[in-house]
């Protein structure tokens, strides 16, 4: 056979590998699966007749009047005691034959706590929006980092030292203004949405990419928990970012996981991507649990916590000339100065996004990009009624 000869056949076998590689990612990934339809959280549920839509809505009248009394200082305990019970059977209703976890609201009112952040009606800005129930106030900065990405052969030093982001500080008076959402409302393989229309459909007035859940399919894939909903429940060899339904915030390691627990204490949502950024004092780590590829300096998203009720939302954008991206370290530094509690690494890259007044609230690489589920600031399920 001449040489011509053994490099055609090399070649079509090679594209023949390429194909088959392809078919086994598109159907593994690309090609939707069987998935589980995901309730919003409305006070109403998908295919219920008017009767139980008027059921839900008293609920969650019932559950929005408990809440006030709490606010106004009517009934503490027993108000608390009542919204718990009313949300829980919403949340109930909402997952059907799912696994729900136990709502535990916090006791202090975040509308008194917070009340120099939020406004007697809505109020917006270019880049703030405030409500009786919200606030949220966005921030730009860019500076010269002068450090060069030499990883991944070199490849990242055309983007230069310049790093540029925005970041959302967020107040919500009720823990349900903070949900999250899948594409095309489905939990499952293959399914995407541009986040912009996740947000429309959702009424948020804020969105940002998640965790893209479903992006590994191996057993041990973590735990998933949205809106007080359980959809998967596995061992991880990751950190998982669990926010809970009183509002606090915490990173369990991979062998802190305990499904359990989770229900017990009360979580509200969950993510597995990771890693942490900050110890349990606070500080930036300088060592991360992940793989080599999420230590380059990419376009960002993360999320960081104060307190209960207070929040923030960072996109950092990247692979342009303008702007690099940020290493891990420089992310957890970040999040130490601006004096968060803890903090967490979502999806990055080409999925990093956000949405504000339904406008891109950043210059992204890429154009709105469709992703598997994302995190979605609204006015909670009282608003929505």
């Amino acid at each position: 056979m001449t040489l011509p000869k053994k490099f055609l056949v090399l070649v079509c076998d090679l594209v023949i590998a390429a194909l088959i590689l392809g078919s086994i990612w598109g159907v593994n990934y690309l090609i939707p699966q069987k998935g589980v339809r995901a309730q919003v959280m409305s006070g109403t549920a998908y295919g219920e007749t008017a009767e139980t839509d008027n059921t839900a809505q008293a609920q969650t009248n019932r559950a929005q009047a408990g809440q006030i009394q709490a606010q106004e200082g009517v009934e503490s305990d027993a108000a608390i005691q009542e919204a718990e019970k009313t949300q829980q059977t919403l949340t109930d209703m909402m997952a059907g034959t799912l696994k729900t976890t136990k709502v535990s609201l916090d006791s202090q009112d975040w509308h008194q706590k917070f009340a120099d952040q939020f406004t007697d009606h809505v109020v917006t800005t270019e880049n703030s929006y405030t409500s009786p129930d919200l606030a949220i106030h966005l921030s730009y900065d860019s500076y010269d980092s002068s450090r060069l990405d030499s990883t991944s052969q070199g490849d990242h030093t055309r983007y230069g030292t310049n790093i540029s982001y925005v970041l959302a500080d967020i107040y919500v008076g009720d823990i349900t203004c903070f949900q999250t959402g899948f594409a095309q409302d489905t939990y499952g393989v293959g399914f995407s949405e541009k986040l912009s229309d996740m947000s429309a459909r959702l009424g948020a007035v804020l969105a940002v990419n998640g965790d893209s859940y479903s992006n590994s399919r191996h057993k041990d894939n973590g735990t998933i928990i949205r809106n007080g909903v359980i959809y998967r429940a596995q061992p991880t060899d990751m950190e998982t970012c669990v926010l809970n339904w009183d509002g606090t915030m915490k990173i369990y390691g991979p062998e802190e996981i305990d499904t359990q627990q989770l229900i017990d204490s009360g979580a509200y949502q969950s993510w597995i991507f990771g890693p942490s950024l900050l110890d349990e004092n606070g500080k930036a780590k300088s060592s991360f649990l992940t793989w080599n590829y999420i230590r380059e300096s990419h376009p960002r998203t993360a999320i960081g916590y104060y307190e209960p009720g207070h929040y923030c939302l960072l996109v950092v954008d990247g692979r342009q000339s303008t702007t690099r991206g940020m290493f891990l370290e420089e992310m957890a530094a970040l999040f130490e100065q601006l004096g968060c509690k803890a903090a967490y690494n979502l999806d990055g890259g080409h999925c990093s996004f956000m949405t504000f007044q339904d406008r891109t609230a950043r210059h992204p690489y890429r154009p709105d990009h469709k992703v598997s589920d994302g995190i979605f600031i609204s006015e909670g399920i009282q608003k929505k009624i």
